[in-house]
């Protein structure tokens, strides 16, 4: 078992400390949820690069080989997740949704629609809605996007990986296999990304 030090690093001999504190943001006060996702890079050094340049980052980063970088504090929040939540109710149960709110949502442009939907999704709690910065960790996985459906495929040591990773992280913040959702799923991002990531 691995263990979280004071500064919020993960503690084991399978993770290798890459801190970035430029694509920290503030404190992190609880992770309800995980969020895995492709970094459309063909290295680690690539994302780093990225990393320093832009200030959006995750707090995990696993090489094709299988090695795992923690880059951010488990208790800072990082820029992962985008810009625009999905709606949860639409996607997952409609029967929960506020009907005669998402009516009027639906009735506007698609992009005045997902402005929309970002500011009803975000009046309410987790699980209620997608996880946002403000309540989850990013896990990244080196790979580059094909085409407009594909991604490059999760490398079978990336998937070893991430299983021993979610499942660690399952373990310090009480989360289950229900809390852990790919890019695509809550934002609006290449639809491709993170489908081939195995974490059960």
């Amino acid at each position: 078992m691995s263990s979280v030090d004071s500064e919020g690093m993960l503690i084991s001999e399978r993770v290798e400390h890459r801190r970035f504190r430029t694509i920290e943001h503030g404190d992190l006060r609880s992770v309800r949820a995980l969020v895995v996702h492709q970094t459309d890079a063909p290295t680690a050094q690539h994302t780093f690069n990225g990393y320093l340049a832009k200030g959006s980052g995750a707090h995990f980063l696993i090489e094709k080989n299988g090695v795992i970088y923690q880059t951010a504090s488990l208790k800072k929040r990082c820029y992962h997740v985008g810009r625009y939540l999905r709606s949860k109710c639409l996607a997952v149960d409609k029967t929960t949704c506020d009907t005669p709110q998402i009516q009027t949502i639906q009735a506007l442009t698609w992009t005045l629609q997902i402005r929309a939907l970002d500011r009803y999704e975000r009046t309410k709690d987790y699980p209620e809605r997608y996880p946002m910065n403000a309540d989850s960790l990013g896990i990244e996985l080196v790979g580059k996007h094909l085409d407009a459906a594909r991604y490059e495929e999760v490398t079978a040591m990336q998937n070893e990986s991430l299983r021993w990773l979610v499942s660690e992280l399952y373990g310090h913040f009480r989360l289950t296999p229900a809390d852990v959702y790919t890019h695509p799923q809550i934002s609006y991002k290449h639809p491709g990304e993170a489908s081939s990531a195995v974490w059960q």
